[in-house]
């Protein structure tokens, strides 16, 4: 069984990421949204599932929007999980981002987080423990 010619040559040329990646945010190791488009073109259908730990600065979610795959994806740092989300909310600003685990939109999060951090704005409401 022969496969059909999806896979890409073994060099991929693709322009490195320079700059800011968005409004206000920034991230030390952005590659461009183009690799991760090229392999997904090539590996992946439109609909699929992808995968990605240590999600960065959510290249690949942008990826996978852009190309009509379905991203989901993990990231340890908080700090990085709100990059990605306000560079995707960016660029997809009618796509809902919500916590799986809860149904919480990003914002609800944030608030949360921040107040129980102690870095809640003034008048934020403290729920019971």
């Amino acid at each position: 069984m022969t496969q059909e010619s999806k896979i890409p040559d073994s060099v991929v040329r693709i322009m490195r990421h320079k700059g800011k990646i968005g409004q206000g945010i920034d991230h030390p190791a952005v590659f461009p949204v183009a690799l991760p488009q090229h392999v997904l073109e090539a590996y992946a259908d439109a609909g699929d599932i992808v995968f990605k730990s240590f999600c960065g600065s959510g290249t690949t979610l942008l990826a996978a929007q852009r190309t009509g795959r379905v991203a989901r994806a993990t990231e340890i740092a908080p700090e990085y999980v709100d990059v990605a989300v306000k560079r995707f909310r960016q660029n997809f600003a009618e796509v809902p981002v919500t916590l799986a685990a809860t149904g919480q939109t990003f914002e609800a999060v944030a608030v949360k987080r921040a107040v129980s951090s102690g870095n809640a704005p003034a008048g934020t409401r403290r729920d019971p423990p």
